[in-house]
């Protein structure tokens, strides 16, 4: 085969891996494998082949391609942040930002490699990731401590140290999310009532770390508590902190160092952005910080390296003038100025004049005084005065000296500030101007903190910046404080509590701008900044250094207020300079194996030193391999491996040191043909790294992987149809032959014997006529059909039941000749369709018959069918033709209960009702009855009386015709026919007999019965139903599958050209029908799914997820599905139309009367539609077994049958596991780590892992896979296995508890349960964001925050829940659906424990449900609370808005891939991050509206682009009305054509749902 030619669809491209032609390049190297191996299942990929597109289509295409040329350098001027589905979770959620590091830096992990064998020092900037240094370390320990424990060691514990009681709760939080290992958090309000030694054996035995302050570990360790011995790690948070007497100073030297034991001395970790806080020498200070820590200083040559590009500025302002005192204060003097509780107010309000200005010095007294504060005053004054034992007379003098100041005050009146210095000072007015100028723009992105020295500065500029003179637009103020005592001024007391709601506001947008004291300088978790302001200078260069570290986003600025003229001001400035230079100077002495260099740092420089550098040249081409060009060699290799553009894979490195150099080893990613190389050592880590690509470049080289140009060969599996149209078309359809009657009916001739099926009402009552049973005669047995319903009108209504009978019946020639003329006469006199009777019995399908016995009579334990024949009706028909009508005074029961019918016209059926001895033929017809149809009724001059309405003649042989004037006239009751009685939709009225009046003579009476005739007149639908119930069958019986014939029915029923269309008007859509697919489609849809993610995870044990997800949507795209089901002819079993009258009857006879039977052989069906079906038939087959033994084997081998494809052989559902080879990583010992986890898991969720390292597996993510000495698999595989399979539970929920909810309601209320925002929830509810093992920095940080919001969102709504007096337990499950989205990895991690416990049972499905009922299901009990939750997705919400609002049709989204416009611009692409080289890629996406460019967005993948995209346009529409927006674009969709019911092709404007 041609290997660039793609094979017809749905097979899968067959060309063996394209070998290289050097393989003389490596002498002795044996490849043993052939061209047509393909066990690596990898090609090179062949030219796609091109598929047909509309002119609309191309011309929208060219239209968007001149509108980026033409837009080329705006577009051009950088991708907007990766847009994910976490910024979706919340309808409108905008971010912005830098790209964000998605695993450990290499500095990070070189660091942590470090401190696993010496005490160590980082000194690293703020926000350069160190406290995930710190977790990995920590993880690291706990995990070798559950070793040495599993050994009989004693117990030890982990200390990670804080200095400030904030952080204890900040630290702890951070930790909890990131370690899933029993963590305490103590501080001294916690443990001052059980300082004891019980207490802290608890906290050892319960515990395997935890997080205080340094205090109360050192009481604890001065009352021999704990010992030295019993810990494992010390963590000293901000460690330059540690000297003199502070706490952590003294456990070092009280303890640490006086430790004899050397080998048990606990592991140190200080981390610090400078060793220096104080004006000291650096040099001298950080030589002081090793000696006291016993470690050793690891930096970067420049600690401040990691940080982004910072602006520096220094702004002047005017001298300030001296303190003085306001007319304010002064009268407030007179009054309290010997009052000791005002001594400091007075002295902040003197400060405040220079400083902040007058009118803010008076400002001061306002807030003081204010919201209660006098109380409290008083209090207070009332309490220090009667220590004194003041008398009364003294006391209220004083209180009133209060209560009177606070009257001056809420008198004075404060005039309006003004930005002057009559009333500001300059330094604030050069403030106020500083954020004009960064917040005063449209839409700014400026996020600042504005530094301060003391609380009352804070709080007076916060209260400032809200006057309505010096608002500024766009600026939103918070005050960030430390919680201490107050400073004699208006501040209240700052809970950690208040800290973390401001951060949260400032953190989603609330806020952007922090007035903040040094509390915000360490430790606290802040959001990133680009603007800082050192309103007041800082005091040292750690606070210089940490301050700045505040600004984490690129092109920050960092702005120093200093005075004109104030030396001071200009020594600090000085100062910090010099002490950072010193700083730098130090860490540039360092020796080279404490640097934190990075394995790529001054590379050539190393290189150049290495004398046993090796270069590999290529025989055949003569391309060469350097040291240096390895990693760009491997890199693009490694690139090459991803089917996905927008997931970059990349390989990773450790280097450790060894033999007195370094060695590294590369780990490739799972998909890689060889998994991981260790290179040699070398003297420098860079070099090393070099190595450990060379090494497996070479590797690659021999496996043929490299072409002789060193590019990659080795390319993942791209199918036949992977660049092919996977999906099919809802709009594209066909003409398809359809299959009328069953085959059933096909066997004709003589038949010696019959098999019954009793037709039988459960509601007779709602017929007009009594009636009995029919007995349905074949020649085959009639399986069993399940009961259906008629309709009589409003809430008349009736269920059929077809009860076959087992044992057939022996019939003579005398009987079948009954049962023909019976049969026969029930169409002639009936249905007014006379067949020839010659040869009628070997030609009629079916015979029918009366039966004896009654409705409700059970006929299923007939023995002999006999006996339940009315044979006497049926001679009694056999032997009279019609009843004779002599004119002989027939008694008055003769003209009661007779069935009439008109010989000359069909539509006449009579039930007669007895005599009128009243009326006579001649008497004009009374009013109200209806009239006949009769043309010669409506002949001018026709005589209106009884005779003329009983004959139907034309005039000319009404005129040859004499009939008696003297007969008898009866009343009778005219019959409504032709109703589909399938319909529910029929009216009463319609189905009601009409009273007539009548004569007999020119109508025939009729042998039947009236109670056969009422049960007769339910033929039409009867056979229509039973039809169709039997043409589904036997699709069933050509598929091999056996379901349950309601069921097979319904996956076969499509009642309208647009089935699938909600909230719109169906088109021709066909009445009484009964259910359509689409339920079941949902359902198999869901199964279909979960079956073939089995499959082929189970089959194809060594992809990726990636890999799987192509495997999987080839086998279940729609494009499969319809080609499998053309090839069966499937089509042809689809019903499509609704009962007709003329063609329910039989077609093999030969009609002499009446009106010939139509017979329909063909319908017409979309591809969608073809596909839903097979969809539809998987869930009919899963209903059909539920609750059986086995109930899934059934929709097992509908799946096999579907789907046609070598990746599912499965027919029985045991095959699954049955196929399953554990992989050798789970064939070893569980490791202790391992252990210990499951134990947490058993005792938390209830099951018990045989395989803890499934578990572990679970909860593996990317970063930490290569840090991991368990060479365990991530978790993506069972992730995507997890996901399936919970998306089954889901929708099986669904479909069961909400049987009348059409599949767009269904899908919507899944698409809540299955989000990643719910399922971010739970995995935070159930604790699994601990148990997640990553070395990510984002994740470290993203995942407390996203913690800490959806723990507050449930604490509200149990608040909410007690206010309205019920149980904080009732609150409201859906809680979660404000909140903004969850980091990606935990709904990930929840997935893939359902996948864990899955495999780890057997593949046993029960664990997955209990999971679902015990965890999911609580949260959806009342599904209400979700009904507008998928209607939030901007794409659905812009469908629905162009749909329903706008009515246009002619929109679609667009993407392409943004290139390069120049060379500088592919140079700026290029972007070089710590774990390897990538690519920029950007994506411009737009909505078009009629051939223009509506709204459009740049992101780095179409996906996310488009929903950029479509939240512009939604932004644009907002504002428009439905005409301005046809006027503006040109709209003449067909709104006015369909009433607004226009169907939108979701395909192509790819709407969420």
């Amino acid at each position: 085969m041609d290997p660039h030619r793609q094979p017809a669809l749905p097979n899968i491209q067959q060309t063996a891996r394209v070998r290289s032609n050097f393989s003389d390049g490596f002498d002795g190297y044996n490849d043993s494998g052939s061209e047509d191996d393909d066990t690596h299942g990898l090609v090179i990929n062949g030219p796609s082949k091109q598929r047909k597109i509309s002119e609309k289509k191309r011309a929208d295409n060219a239209i968007f391609e001149h509108w980026i040329e033409k837009n080329h350098s705006e577009l051009s001027k950088g991708p907007q942040k990766p847009v994910s589905d976490g910024q979706f979770g919340r309808p409108w959620a905008d971010k912005g930002g830098k790209r964000i590091i998605d695993r450990a830096r290499e500095y990070q992990v070189e660091l942590y490699e470090r401190a696993k064998h010496q005490n160590t020092i980082a000194v690293l900037d703020t926000g350069s990731g160190k406290t995930l240094i710190a977790a990995l370390l920590l993880r690291w320990i706990i995990e070798q401590e559950l070793e040495d424990r599993a050994q009989g060691q004693p117990k030890r514990i982990a200390f990670f140290l804080v200095d400030k009681v904030a952080l204890v709760f900040q630290q702890h939080a951070v930790l909890s999310c990131n370690l899933d290992y029993p963590i305490e958090k103590l501080c001294g309000e916690l443990v001052s009532s059980q300082h004891t030694k019980a207490y802290w054996d608890m906290i050892l035995e319960e515990n395997m770390a935890v997080v205080c302050t340094a205090e109360i570990l050192n009481q604890c360790l001065h009352h021999s508590f704990l010992r030295m011995e019993q810990i494992n790690l010390l963590v000293f948070d901000e460690a330059h902190h540690a000297k003199k007497d502070h706490p952590y100073a003294r456990i070092i030297k009280d303890f640490y160092a006086k430790d004899e034991e050397e080998e048990r001395r606990p592991r140190i970790l200080g981390m610090t952005a400078s060793p220096v806080d104080a004006k000291r020498d650096p040099l001298i200070a950080s030589a002081e910080l090793e000696g006291l820590l016993h470690s050793r200083i690891a930096t970067t040559d420049d600690p401040t390296a990691a940080k982004n590009s910072i602006l520096e500025e220094w702004v002047e302002y005017s001298p300030l003038p001296p303190p003085f005192q306001t007319a304010l204060h002064c009268r407030l003097f007179a009054l309290l100025g010997g009052h000791e509780l005002f001594q400091k107010p007075f002295t902040s309000s003197m400060k405040i004049t220079g400083h902040l200005g007058p009118w803010c010095a008076d400002r001061f007294w306002q807030l003081f005084f204010a919201q209660g504060d006098v109380l409290k005053i008083e209090v207070k004054t009332e309490r220090n005065l009667l220590k004194g034992f003041t008398d009364n007379e003294v006391l209220d003098s004083r209180l009133n000296q209060v209560r009177d100041g606070r009257a001056l005050v809420d008198n004075y009146q404060l005039k309006a500030v003004k930005l002057d210095e009559e009333y500001l000072s300059s330094k604030v007015i050069e403030l106020v101007n500083l954020l004009r100028k960064y917040f005063a723009k449209e839409n700014t992105s400026a996020r600042c903190i504005v530094f301060v020295q003391e609380r009352n500065t804070a709080v007076l500029l916060a209260d400032l910046l809200r006057q309505p003179g010096l608002r500024i637009r766009g600026l939103e103020v918070g005050i960030l404080v430390g919680g201490g005592r107050t400073d004699g001024g208006p501040s209240k007391k700052i809970s950690f509590r208040d800290q973390a709601a401001t951060i949260l506001q400032f953190r989603r947008g609330e806020l952007n701008c922090l007035l903040a004291t040094s509390v915000a300088e360490e430790g606290l978790d802040i959001p990133d900044c680009n603007v800082i302001i050192r309103f007041d200078m800082g005091a040292t260069l750690i606070q210089y250094i940490q301050s700045r570290g505040r600004a984490r986003q690129d092109n920050s600025v960092y702005i120093h207020m200093i005075e004109r003229g104030n030396r001071e001001h200009k020594k600090k400035s000085v100062e910090n300079e010099v002490q950072e230079k010193l700083l730098r100077q130090l860490c540039t002495a360092l020796p080279e194996d404490r640097k934190l260099t990075g394995n790529d740092f001054n590379l050539d420089y190393f290189l150049k030193k290495e004398r046993s550098q090796r270069v590999y040249t290529v025989p055949s081409s003569g391309a060469k391999l350097t040291y240096k060009q390895s990693l760009i060699c491997l890199a693009t290799f490694t690139a090459s491996l991803s089917p996905n553009s927008d997931i970059s894979l990349l390989p990773d490195y450790v280097v450790v040191p060894a033999g007195g150099g370094f060695q590294c080893e590369v780990i490739m990613p799972q998909c890689s043909p060889v998994k991981h190389v260790i290179g040699k050592i070398h003297s420098s880590k860079a070099v090393a790294k070099c190595s450990a690509a060379f090494e497996m470049c070479l590797r690659l080289i021999k496996g043929r992987y490299l072409d002789e140009h060193l590019r990659p060969t080795f390319m993942k599996r791209i199918h036949a149809m992977r660049n092919a149209r996977l999906a099919v078309s809802s709009k594209k359809t066909d003409q398809y032959s359809m299959r009328i009657r069953s085959e059933i009916w096909a066997t004709l001739g003589q038949p010696a014997h019959l098999f019954a099926m009793v037709l039988t009402l459960s509601n007779p009552e709602v017929l007009p006529r009594d009636s009995i049973p029919l007995i349905l005669l074949s020649r085959e047995p009639i399986p069993q059909v399940a009961p259906f319903r008629l309709f009589y009108g409003a809430d008349q209504t009736t269920a059929v039941s077809c009860v076959p009978v087992l044992k057939p019946l022996r019939i003579s020639a005398i009987d079948l000749d009954g049962l023909t003329i019976f049969t026969l006469k029930i169409f002639q006199d009936i249905f007014s369709k006379e067949y020839e009777p010659e040869k009628a019995s070997e030609k009629l399908p079916y015979f029918l018959a009366p039966a004896s016995g009654r409705h409700g009579q059970d006929f299923s334990r007939t023995d002999d069918v006999r006996t339940i024949i009315n044979w006497e009706v049926v001679e009694r028909v056999r032997s009279t033709p019609a009843v004779e009508y002599k004119f002989e005074n027939e008694p008055e029961e003769f003209f009661k209960d007779k069935y009439l019918t008109d010989p000359w016209d069909g539509s006449r059926k009579f039930y007669s009702l007895g005599r009128r001895y009243d009326m006579r033929p001649t008497d004009q017809v009374p009013d109200g009855v209806v009239p006949p149809g009769h043309r010669s009724w409506r002949d001018v001059g026709q005589k209106r009386d009884i005779l003329n309405y009983s004959v139907s003649l034309w005039s000319k042989s009404r005129a040859k015709c004499v009939w008696k004037e003297d007969q008898p006239v009866v009343a009778a009751e005219l019959l409504s026919v032709r109703r589909n009685l399938l319909d529910d939709s029929i009216r009463a009225e319609d189905m009601a007999p009409k009273q007539c009046f009548l004569i007999l003579e020119p109508l025939m009476i009729s042998p039947l019965p009236v109670d056969v005739v009422s049960m007769a007149y339910n033929l039409p639908a009867i056979i229509h139903r039973i039809d169709s119930n039997l043409v589904a069958m036997d699709a069933c019986k050509m598929l091999g599958l056996d379901i349950r014939p309601s069921l097979a029915l319904e996956a076969l029923t499509k009642d309208s050209d647009n089935t699938d269309d909600h909230g719109t008007e169906q088109i021709n859509f066909q009445h009484g029908m009964g259910n359509n697919y689409e339920r079941l489609e949902l359902l198999g849809d869901s199964f279909l799914k979960m079956a073939t993610t089995i499959s082929v995870f189970t089959l194809i044990p060594e992809s990726n997820e990636a890999d799987l997800h192509t495997e999987r949507m080839l086998l279940i795209c729609n494009q499969n599905l319809f080609n499998h089901a053309l090839e069966v002819n499937l089509q042809e079993y689809i019903r499509s139309k609704a009962l007709n009258r003329r063609t329910w009857y039989p077609s093999n006879l030969q009609l002499k009367r009446g009106k010939h039977a139509t017979t329909e052989s063909g319908h017409t069906l979309g591809d969608k539609t073809i596909a839903d079906v097979c969809e539809a038939l998987i869930g009919a087959a899963y209903l059909t077994t539920r609750g059986s033994e086995h109930p899934l084997d059934m929709a097992v081998r509908a799946v096999k049958v579907m789907v046609a494809n070598k990746n599912h052989p499965m027919t029985r559902y045991a095959e699954y596991h049955a196929s399953y080879r554990k992989p050798e990583w789970q064939t070893r010992p569980a490791t202790s780590p391992q252990l210990e986890m499951a134990k947490r898991f058993r005792e938390h969720m209830g099951y018990t892992f045989k395989d803890p390292a499934l578990l572990r597996s679970a909860f593996m993510h990317s970063t930490y896979g290569p840090m991991s000495f368990e060479r365990i698999p991530t978790y993506q595989r069972l992730e995507f296995l997890g996901d399936a399979l919970l998306d089954m539970a889901c929708v099986d929920y669904l479909f069961t508890n909400f049987p009348t909810k059409d599949p767009q309601w269904l899908t919507e209320h899944k698409m809540a349960m299955v989000s990643n925002q719910f399922l971010g929830c739970l995995s935070v509810s159930l604790g699994f964001h601990k148990a997640l093992l990553h070395a990510s920095s984002s994740f470290q940080r993203d995942i407390p925050r996203y913690v800490e919001e959806i723990t507050m969102a449930l604490a509200l709504a149990q608040e909410d829940a007690e206010r309205d007096g019920r149980p904080a337990s009732t609150y409201a499950r859906d809680y979660w659906v404000q909140c903004s989205s969850p980091p990606k990895c935990l709904p990930d991690v929840v997935e893939a424990y359902v996948g864990a416990i899955f495999i780890d049972s057997g593949y046993d499905y029960a664990p997955v449900q209990a999971f679902f009922d015990t965890h999911v299901q609580p949260y959806f009990a009342d599904m209400g609370a979700y009904d507008t939750f998928a209607s939030k997705h901007p794409m659905t919400f812009l469908s629905h808005q162009m749909q329903s609002k706008f009515h246009c049709t002619e929109w679609r989204t667009m993407s392409q891939e943004l290139a390069p416009a120049t060379a500088l611009d592919e140079l700026a692409d290029r972007v070089t991050t710590s774990s390897g080289d990538g690519t920029v890629r950007r994506v411009v996406s737009c909505i078009m509206v009629h051939g223009t460019v509506f709204a459009s967005a740049t992101s780095v993948s179409g996906r996310y682009g488009k929903i950029a995209a479509a939240k512009k346009a939604l932004g644009i529409l907002q504002d428009l009305s439905p005409g301005e927006f046809r006027l503006k674009h040109g709209c003449r969709c067909s709104a006015g054509e369909t009433g607004g019911n226009v169907a939108v092709n979701a395909e192509a404007h790819g709407t969420a749902i």
